[in-house]
């Protein structure tokens, strides 16, 4: 895993509040969620998809990566880190799915703005194999 930070919990969490607030769309929320209620808070592209009801990783990626992008913004970035705004909100796992699939893990700081922002899912901690339940999946 990489060791750039791009802001606080507080810093993120004044970020997300803004970009929320502005309006997104109710998968976005998903999305975060799904990363948040993960095992070790730890998800591939293809099984966020599924998660949320995409239809592929592409789909995960592109949602994903416009809500990084909008939060990065708000965070004073100009360029998106390594290449990709979906660095902003996660980082790489370290390790591949058993399918070859890159893993990636959700920023402490994201997960600290979370809770700071009120969501009760994101101060679960998952440590199973399985991914989210649907009836967890709602706020």
């Amino acid at each position: 895993m990489g060791t750039k930070h791009f802001g606080t919990g507080e810093d993120y969490a004044n970020a997300l509040r803004a970009v929320i607030a502005e309006g997104v769309p109710e998968k976005h929320i998903e999305l975060l969620q799904a990363h948040c209620l993960a095992p070790r808070r730890t998800r591939t592209a293809s099984q966020l998809a599924r998660d949320v009801g995409y239809a592929n990783y592409g789909a995960a990626n592109l949602q994903y990566g416009t809500l990084a992008h909008r939060v990065g913004s708000r965070l004073g970035l100009t360029e998106p880190p390594r290449g990709f705004w979906l660095f902003v909100l996660v980082d790489w796992a370290g390790s591949t799915d058993p399918s070859g699939h890159t893993r990636f893990v959700l920023r402490s700081p994201v997960v600290h703005a979370l809770q700071r922002l009120g969501y009760p899912w994101a101060k679960s901690v998952r440590s199973n194999s399985a991914g989210p339940a649907a009836a967890d999946r709602r706020r």
